[in-house]
């Protein structure tokens, strides 16, 4: 039996539904957040897709958080794709887009910090990254009880703040989240498998009853 075709190539318009398709049928299962249309579209040219056999089979995204860190979000393989090492081939041809760029530090936030692990990154806080919790985490429903593990990888240890602008990460004061609701590294260590593997971007919370 020969084995399947993979190939890992840039986003096109066209790809938007069945992207769609894949990360809001994982999300049903609560597996990762849902995406709007309007979300992918006009962030198309973030990310990549992993067919097989010319079948659209996994999607990730690579987002610029600030001059010096890039986020790995919305990184999902079909459940009948799985064991092709599509993740990993996701995961290496971001990374490498990442360095062209020149970013020097790249996070997630998932379910499965053991795939992570075995790409390089470590679990790390999420008050260690201010600007994804200002950009992003502020409007999502779970942001007080967020369940995701926050891991990083550092792509080129000699960067030095001179190489960003604005205030220095640690100067900017961080909202306070619920302290039971912070993932402990023996929490993270045994968080439940499941078939997505990255965050898949903020979802906007509904308005509050008056």
């Amino acid at each position: 039996m020969s084995q399947p075709e993979v190939v890992v190539r840039p986003a096109r318009v066209a790809d938007t539904k069945p992207i769609l398709t894949l990360v809001n049928e994982l999300a049903l299962r609560q597996i990762m957040l849902p995406r709007s249309p309007a979300s992918v579209i006009e962030n198309i040219r973030d990310f990549l897709v992993a067919e097989v056999d010319g079948q659209l089979a996994g999607c990730g995204a690579l987002a610029i958080t600030w001059t010096d860190l890039g986020e790995v979000r919305s990184l999902a393989v079909h459940p009948d794709h799985q064991k092709l090492g599509l993740g990993r081939a996701l995961v290496d041809a971001l990374v490498a887009d990442a360095e062209r760029l020149g970013l020097p530090q790249l996070f997630a936030f998932t379910y499965v910090p053991d795939f992570f692990q075995k790409m390089g990154f470590a679990i790390c806080q999420h008050e260690d990254l201010p600007h994804k919790v200002f950009n992003d985490c502020m409007h999502c429903p779970k942001f007080l009880a967020c369940d995701e593990i926050a891991m990083s990888r550092v792509l080129d240890a000699s960067a030095g703040p001179e190489q960003t602008f604005g205030k220095p990460q640690r100067a900017i004061p961080l909202p306070q989240r619920t302290a039971a609701f912070v993932p402990s590294q023996e929490s993270a260590v045994s968080a439940r498998p499941v078939q997505a593997t990255g965050d898949s971007g903020p979802s906007r919370p509904n308005p509050p009853a008056s």
